[in-house]
């Protein structure tokens, strides 16, 4: 999707990849701002698709007001790339002072289908049921997951 400059406050959820990671910035309640996907190729050398990540997640971060930014946490293992774009994320927040939330997939796939062990077609069906029919892919499917988990996560706390 095109981006355009933001004025709200915004979360920024990324599902990380050095492949292709999905994007989803919304407004704290939900309302989706802008879906995308961060591409790179293995063609190039690994620095230049790590610069890419940092220099597109840059500009995401300086184009809109981004308060919160949200990622799936990596803390079991995951591949080494997965892990380097998570290094550019926890950099530009540090860089930019922006908080990170980071939740288990688990937690993730529970606030979203209610079954923490949901599969890829349970979770594309209910975020189809939360934020409508979208033609997007399954990484930035992930990346609304991610704001989904964290409004839920936020009620939670309000009421107890």
């Amino acid at each position: 999707m095109k981006q355009t400059e933001t004025k709200v406050p915004s979360i920024l959820a990324i599902d990380a990849s050095l492949t292709s990671s999905g994007i989803a910035i919304t407004t704290f309640s939900k309302e989706i701002i802008s879906l995308h996907t961060i591409k790179t190729s293995a063609e190039n050398h690994i620095e230049q698709r790590i610069l890419f990540v940092y220099k597109t997640l840059l500009k995401i971060i300086e184009e809109h007001n981004i308060k919160l930014l949200l990622i799936e946490n990596n803390y079991t293992g995951g591949s080494k790339e997965v892990n380097w774009v998570i290094g550019i994320i926890y950099l530009l927040a540090a860089e930019k002072r922006i908080p990170i939330k980071s939740y288990a997939p688990a937690s993730i796939k529970k606030a979203v289908t209610g079954n923490g062990r949901a599969n890829k077609k349970e979770i594309k069906l209910a975020i189809q049921k939360i934020y409508g029919e979208l033609k997007t892919n399954e990484h930035v499917r992930d990346a609304l997951g991610l704001v989904h988990c964290y409004c839920i996560k936020k009620s939670e706390v309000k009421t107890e």
